[in-house]
Formats: structure tokens, C-alpha cells, sequence
């Protein structure tokens, strides 16, 4: 039997981590340009973009009141976003796990998840940072706030439905009278 070298189960384990690295690097970066080219949940972020903008302005210094009212409407789309994807978790974990939802979606969703958590931190700290412990009231009126825009808009729907009845009955009545003047 010939002799085998020193050096070649040493090339082979080499080698073979050589491989493995490159594909673990190359699988990561596979990774994170799918994730990347995954198209975000919720559309742009506008509360946030305003309160940003407030507070790097600096040439006219904005009032600390007006920081506070934007820092609080966007805890209200935060709180918003966060009830959506609360609403929305049951019914897509279900669908995901007969098949029917890809698993892009779940990934966005997922990746929505994330993201939320991670502004809402942000907001709380913007938030303890203007006052030390309004993290924890600041949100409890967002919370507030998104309740009432939501029996605002009931209200609304509430408000055209019964005009869209009074017109209907209009119509019925008249068609009634026009009926009866035609028997007569």
C-alpha cells in the first residue's frame, strides 16, 4: 500500500471548510437579497416621515407641543399598523399552513412583524426621551385616538346608510302615491 501524505487529510479538511464557508456566505447573501426584494407590508410611513422632518429642523426651532402632537400621531399609526397585523395573524398563519398563503407572504409578514416592533421601541424611546415614563401614556392615547377614528368612521357609515335608506324610502313613497293616484 502506498503512503499517504501528511498534508492530505489536512488539504481535505481545508478544503471542505473552504466549501462550507462559501456556501453558508453564499447562501446568507441569497438570503438577504430575497428579503430585500420582498415588497413591504404597509405602504410608507408618513407620521413618522413628519416627525423626523419636525425634529431635525432647526433653523425655526419647532415647540416642544408640536414635537409631542407628531411624536403622538405616529404612535397612533403605529398602534394602527399593530392591530392590523394582530387582526390578520390568526387567518394567514392558518392559510400558510395549509398551503394556500406562499411563503413570501408569510416572510413579509414576518419581516411587517419585525419592523413594527422595532419602531414602536423607537417611538417609546423618542417618546421617554421628550418626557422620562410618557413612553407608557403616549401610548395608551394612541390608543385612544385610533378608537375614536374608528367610531368616527362608523358613525360616518352609519350617517350615509341612513341617507341612502331615506332616499330609498323617498322613492318608495312617491312610487306608492303615484300608484294610488293612477287607481283612482
Amino acid at each position: 500500500m502506498g503512503k499517504v501524505s501528511v498534508y492530505t487529510p489536512i488539504a481535505y479538511i481545508v478544503l471542505l471548510v473552504s466549501a462550507l464557508a462559501l456556501f453558508s456566505t453564499v447562501y446568507r447573501r441569497r438570503k438577504v437579497r430575497r428579503l430585500i426584494s420582498l415588497a413591504p407590508w404597509f405602504g410608507s410611513h408618513l407620521q413618522r416621515d413628519i416627525y423626523i422632518t419636525l425634529k431635525n429642523q432647526n433653523d425655526p426651532k419647532v415647540p416642544e407641543k408640536m414635537l409631542e402632537a407628531a411624536l403622538l400621531r405616529r404612535a397612533a399609526e403605529n398602534v394602527r399598523r399593530i392591530m392590523s397585523l394582530q387582526e390578520s395573524k390568526p387567518s394567514l398563519a392558518e392559510l400558510h399552513q395549509r398551503g394556500a398563503v406562499g411563503d413570501d407572504v408569510w416572510t413579509r409578514f414576518l419581516a411587517a412583524e419585525k419592523i413594527m416592533d422595532a419602531e414602536v421601541m423607537e417611538c417609546a424611546g423618542e417618546a421617554n426621551a421628550i418626557k422620562p415614563g410618557w413612553a407608557q401614556v403616549m401610548f395608551q392615547s394612541a390608543a385612544e385616538i385610533v378608537h375614536n377614528d374608528k367610531i368616527h368612521e362608523r358613525l360616518a357609515l352609519v350617517s350615509e346608510r341612513h341617507q341612502k335608506e331615506k332616499e330609498r324610502m323617498e322613492a318608495l313613497r312617491s312610487q306608492a302615491a303615484a300608484e294610488l293616484e293612477l287607481e283612482k
